[in-house]
């Protein structure tokens, strides 16, 4: 039998087009020791669910036919039995990432993680310089932390995962944080996301981090690596399942997402055919994302007949959280798409 790699695996899935909740992340806390300038998660009200309550919900998506799942926040590390769910998942066969700033990494924690560990540890490295680190954190004294928790988690042969957001503040540093990574873990486990959203709350200030659509052509062209990530991105949107409705994304097919307080969404940033898991089984919150390909456009956008828009990345969700409509058109994804497109023709 041939044995494959897990992107090859997963790629491989996501072309299945049954439903299942394949891929799900689920944040345990909106806790977090950080207030990183760009966070479009803050002032979330701090819903706090027991582990027996995370422990049932992960007998549910199992049942359900899950198999990956993210652990999230906030900091996943600071639920105060982030271990014992995490260990009730990995029994029950689930691939899991965490998801975490780094800091509150502990040798309990890392000797539980060395005899059991996850398919990814993924920690977000803004800046290597640590008054830039703790300028976009907001957290005096965590570049020294985070660094050894990093080399530790690297000593440990534990699988490390280290990403950025683009920002204002580290646009010079991007390519040398991905440089750094490349000669501390090897190819393949560097992640760059170019995406700032305004708050859940309407918070209006992450967006003025944000690099213009020009300043992320320019990082991106400099990097052979990042071209093939942008191509593959845009050849995925070519395939999308739903390219008729207003929701062309696939989230709703394979993904779900849970919050702190136990509301089931099919995306991190809309509530809409949500469910309250304290209230109903996730199997009854999961179909109702069906009701998305009902789901037609009510307005005369110009995204409709826009000729950019194989290369663009604006959706409902993004749209309402921008607009207040899922329908209007958003200037930076509209800047986004026209550089997009220029780039990759040449």
């Amino acid at each position: 039998m041939k044995e494959i790699g897990y992107s090859e695996f997963t790629e491989r899935i996501d072309k299945i087009k049954d439903r299942k909740p394949l891929h799900g992340q689920i944040e345990l806390t909106y806790r977090c020791n950080y207030n990183c300038i760009h966070c479009y998660s803050k002032n979330q009200s701090r819903g706090k669910l027991d582990s027996a309550f995370w422990k049932d919900i992960i007998n549910q998506v199992h049942d359900s036919g899950g198999m990956e799942l993210t652990f999230t926040g906030g900091d996943s590390l600071l639920y105060e039995d982030f271990l014992g769910v995490y260990q009730y998942a990995k029994k029950k066969g689930f691939l899991i990432n965490i998801f975490t700033n780094g800091y509150n990494f502990n040798k309990e924690i890392l000797d539980f993680l060395e005899d059991c560990p996850p398919l990814n540890i993924e920690i977000t490295i803004n800046s290597l310089n640590k008054e830039n680190y703790e300028r976009i954190t907001r957290a005096k004294g965590a570049f020294e932390k985070v660094m050894k928790h990093i080399e530790e988690i690297k000593n440990r042969n534990l699988p490390l995962v280290l990403k950025c957001n683009g920002l204002k503040e580290n646009k010079d540093e991007i390519l040398k944080i991905k440089e750094f990574t490349e000669n501390l873990l090897g190819k393949k486990k560097f992640k760059f996301d170019s995406f700032i959203f305004p708050g859940l709350n309407q918070d209006e200030e992450p967006k003025r981090h944000r690099l213009t659509a020009d300043e992320i052509r320019k990082i991106v062209s400099r990097d052979k690596d990042m071209i093939e990530e942008k191509r593959k991105q845009l050849e995925h949107q070519e395939h999308l399942f739903n390219p008729a409705g207003i929701y062309h994304c696939s989230s709703w097919l394979t993904s779900y997402f849970i919050n702190p307080q136990g509301i089931l969404q099919f995306c991190h940033l809309s509530k809409k055919y949500s469910t309250d898991l304290k209230k109903e089984l996730f199997k009854t919150g999961f179909d109702k994302f069906l009701n998305i390909l009902k789901e037609k456009h009510k307005t005369e956008s110009r995204c409709i007949s826009c000729k950019y828009k194989e290369y663009c990345y604006h959706c409902p969700a993004r749209a309402y959280l921008e607009t207040g409509s899922e329908e209007a058109p958003v200037e930076y994804y509209c800047e986004l798409a026209t550089e997009t497109k220029k780039f990759m023709e040449g």
